[in-house]
């Protein structure tokens, strides 16, 4: 029994100090996901385009990173932004991407994609151009 102990006792300390070192860098390179609901804000929205009434106004969004990184993130001072540049008035329907501007270091976010509805909004006239035409 003392032979299995004692034989080769300097390649299974080597082997233990090894396994506690792999072991301390995976449990400090931990990565958490975090769940949030974030609120939408709708961005560039061109003349004559409008949302439609039964947008979306909330997206769930997944957030990884590292833990001390992620604990502190409230998700009412996260916002998801969506950019409407670039659509028609003719459009019914878009597909786009939400990102996330304010996201810590070593953050980051997976959100899936978004339909959102348009209708098509009435063009204000303009009251420089009535008096130009005078």
């Amino acid at each position: 029994m003392k032979r299995w102990i004692f034989e080769n006792f300097g390649l299974k300390v080597l082997a233990v100090f090894i396994a506690f070192a792999l072991w301390a860098y995976v449990g400090s390179r931990q990565v958490l996901e975090r769940r949030m609901t974030l609120h939408i804000e709708f961005t560039d929205i061109p003349a004559g385009v409008a949302l439609g009434p039964d947008v979306k106004t909330v997206v769930p969004a997944v957030l990884i990173g590292r833990p001390e990184s992620l604990v502190d993130l409230d998700p009412d001072d996260l916002k998801a932004v969506v950019s409407l540049k670039g659509c028609q008035p003719s459009q019914k329907m878009v597909i786009v991407h939400p990102r996330i501007p304010d996201l810590p270091n070593g953050v980051r976010a997976n959100i899936s994609d978004l339909q959102v509805p348009l209708v098509s909004a009435p063009v204000p006239k303009d009251p420089a151009r009535k008096k130009s035409r005078r």
